[in-house]
């Protein structure tokens, strides 16, 4: 991963799309709380 990452900040820069850098539990809480937004829909219906 470490070899990639200058690549990807220059590509995320290329696009004008913003780079973010974390920890290894942050990455998962961040994961998670996405997969509960986009899975609330699904829930509301049952």
């Amino acid at each position: 991963m470490r070899l990639a990452q200058s690549m990807v900040k220059a590509h995320c820069r290329d696009l004008g799309i913003p780079y973010t850098e974390t920890g290894l539990v942050d990455s998962y809480r961040q994961a998670l709380r996405h997969m509960h937004e986009v899975g609330e829909p699904l829930h509301a219906d049952n």
